[in-house]
């Protein structure tokens, strides 16, 4: 059962965007209104991880990432993909992680759905580690490590 598990994980990353490669592109706001883009954090690296309210690991890695947010002072975008978390749940939520950026849907841009689904993101939480340029440095299906984000930001040009 553990290599079914195992096989199926390394099959869904093999279809997401992968390392090297450009991230797609998005246009999302955050709860005061103000439009994002990939475009928003060129010249610096991004944690982009998508997430649900109710994921059991997204809550339990969610005070560990708040906490390397916080050291390393890098965008650490959250776009949840479940349907449900509604702007007051997300807004709720992140009460207690003030440094990360939510992102929700723009009218007349995307939707946090549309957008995971760009990333071909099949799960939660997903995390992407982008470069300055917005490529892909690395990317984490399920629960990632601190101690790998810090690896990853460091090839992402984090000084």
């Amino acid at each position: 059962m553990k290599r079914l598990l195992a096989t199926l994980i390394l099959f869904t990353v093999g279809l997401a965007v992968s390392p090297g490669q450009v991230a797609p592109d998005f246009r999302l706001r955050d709860i005061s209104g103000k439009v994002y883009t990939l475009a928003s954090f060129k010249g610096k690296p991004v944690v982009i991880t998508f997430w649900a309210s109710w994921c059991p690991i997204c809550r339990a890695e969610f005070p560990k990432l708040h906490q390397l947010a916080q050291e390393y002072q890098v965008p650490f975008v959250v776009i949840s993909r479940e349907p449900r978390d509604t702007e007051q749940v997300v807004r709720d939520y992140m009460k207690n992680y003030p440094r990360f950026l939510p992102l929700l849907a723009q009218p007349g841009g995307d939707n946090p759905v549309a957008v995971a689904n760009r990333y071909k993101v099949l799960g939660q939480p997903w995390t992407f580690v982008l470069d300055g340029e917005g490529k892909v440095v690395n990317l984490y299906a399920g629960k990632v490590e601190v101690e790998s984000l810090k690896d990853d930001l460091a090839l992402a040009g984090y000084e």
